[in-house]
C-alpha cells in the first residue's frame, strides 16, 4: 500500500472508531439504571445500536495497527510490535462491551431469572475491563506518537501533543479503575478530552495531508541539528 494511502486509510479508521464510540455511549447510556425486564424491553432497540457501535469501534481499532505497521516498523519494529500488540490487547478487552448489553437484552426477554447476574457481571466489567483497555489505549498511543515523534512522519507538535496529554487519561484510567472517580464526572471530560482531541487532530491531518516525505523529515532533522549547532 502507498504511504499517503495508508495514511488516509488510518486516519479514516481513528475518525470512525472515535465516531462509533461516541454513539455506542449515546446510545448505551447508563446501564445501571435498568432495574428491571420491562425497562430493558423498552429500550432493547437502542441497547442492540448501542453494542453494534462498540463492535464497528473495535473493528476499526484492530484495523488500525495493521495499516500502520508497514511504515512504523521502518522507524522501530520493536516498538512498532508493541503497538500491535497493546492494540490487540485493547480490543480484547473491549469485546465485553458489546456483549455485555447484549446478554442483558437476550436474558430480559428469554431468561429474565439471570438477568440479575448479566448485569453485575457488566457492572463488574464497567469497573474494571473498560478501564484496563483504556490502559492499553494509553500505551498503544505512547508507542505510536514516540515513533511518530522520532520518524517526524507528522509534525511533531502532534506527537509531543500526546506524549504530553497521555498522562492525565492514564490517570483516569486509574482513578476509574479504583472508584476514585466517577466517569460521568466533570473531572473525568477534563483529563480524557486532551488526548481525544489530539486523535482527531491527527486523523484529520492523515487524511488531508498524509505522511510527511522521508526527504522532508531528514531535511527537518538537519535543521533542526543546524540550529543546535548555531546556538552553541
Amino acid at each position: 500500500m502507498h504511504r499517503q494511502t495508508t495514511a488516509r486509510v488510518a486516519g479514516s479508521l481513528f475518525l470512525t472508531a472515535t465516531a462509533a464510540g461516541v454513539l455506542s455511549a449515546v446510545l448505551l447510556g447508563p446501564l445501571d439504571t435498568l432495574h428491571s425486564p420491562q425497562s430493558i424491553a423498552d429500550r432493547a432497540h437502542r441497547i442492540s445500536a448501542g453494542a453494534l457501535m462498540v463492535l464497528v469501534m473495535t473493528v476499526a481499532i484492530a484495523m488500525i495497527p495493521p495499516t500502520l505497521f508497514p511504515v512504523l516498523k521502518k522507524h522501530g519494529e520493536a516498538p512498532a510490535l508493541s503497538y500491535v500488540a497493546a492494540r490487540i490487547i485493547e480490543v480484547v478487552l473491549l469485546l465485553p462491551a458489546a456483549i455485555g448489553p447484549l446478554m442483558m437484552v437476550a436474558t430480559s426477554t428469554t431468561q429474565a431469572a439471570h438477568l440479575d447476574t448479566v448485569r453485575t457481571l457488566t457492572q463488574t466489567y464497567d469497573l474494571w475491563g473498560h478501564p484496563s483497555s483504556l490502559v492499553f489505549f494509553c500505551l498503544s498511543a505512547l508507542l505510536l506518537n514516540y515513533l511518530l515523534y522520532r520518524s517526524r512522519l507528522v509534525p511533531r507538535w502532534i506527537s509531543g501533543w500526546a506524549l504530553v496529554a497521555v498522562m492525565p487519561y492514564l490517570a483516569d484510567a486509574f482513578l476509574v479503575m479504583f472508584g476514585l472517580l466517577a466517569p460521568s464526572s466533570a473531572l473525568h471530560a477534563v483529563l480524557v478530552l486532551p488526548l481525544a482531541l489530539n486523535e482527531m487532530v491527527l486523523a484529520v491531518w492523515l487524511l488531508v495531508r498524509g505522511f510527511r516525505a522521508p526527504q522532508s523529515a531528514l531535511t527537518a532533522h538537519v535543521a533542526a541539528r543546524r540550529g543546535g549547532i548555531d546556538h552553541a
